[in-house]
């Protein structure tokens, strides 16, 4: 009876241990799913996360390129519109130099003297330009400025020759 009761015991301990034994393949199986659908999952994420960081930097190196060209498009026109000026100017001192030359004694002497002061404003116009041309960003706004304070400074220098040959 001990032997049959012992044989009884081994084959329900045995059972069981099958029985876990298919359970726990089971649950692994069920775990190794699981941890695959976590896997899966998360590289979905990252992928997702990869995309929407490469749609930022596309759209920040977008936004990069649209300033670059509104303050390249800026610059050209105050360099357009300040150059019209200036050749304006440019006619008006051709016009005012045939005066000098005719020009005689005191007059001559005043004349001379503005002529020279235009040649030094002249010189600073053209350096602003050059400035103006090469500048971006938040320097583009002070060159512009420099430009068109030196631009005003031949024009004045401009109305004293002008001033001076009338006289």
């Amino acid at each position: 009876m001990r032997n049959a009761i012992s044989k009884t015991v081994l084959a329900l301990f045995l059972a069981g241990s099958a029985a876990s034994l298919g359970a726990c393949k089971k649950g692994d199986e069920k775990a190794q799913q699981e941890a695959t659908k976590a896997r899966d999952e998360a590289e979905k994420k990252a992928r997702e996360a990869a995309e929407a960081a490469r749609a930022a930097e596309d759209k920040a190196v977008a936004a990069a390129k649209a300033t670059a060209d509104e303050a390249s498009k800026m610059a050209a026109d105050a360099r357009d519109k300040l150059q019209k000026t200036l050749d304006d100017s440019d006619r008006k001192i051709a016009y005012l130099r045939e005066k000098v030359v005719a020009a005689k004694g005191a007059i001559r002497k005043n004349a001379d003297a503005a002529a020279a002061e235009i040649d030094k404003r002249r010189e600073e116009v053209k350096a602003s330009m050059a400035e103006l041309q090469a500048s971006t960003g938040a320097a583009l706004e002070s060159a512009k400025v420099k430009a068109e304070a030196a631009k005003a400074a031949l024009d004045q220098s401009v109305d004293n020759l002008e001033n001076a040959l009338k006289r």
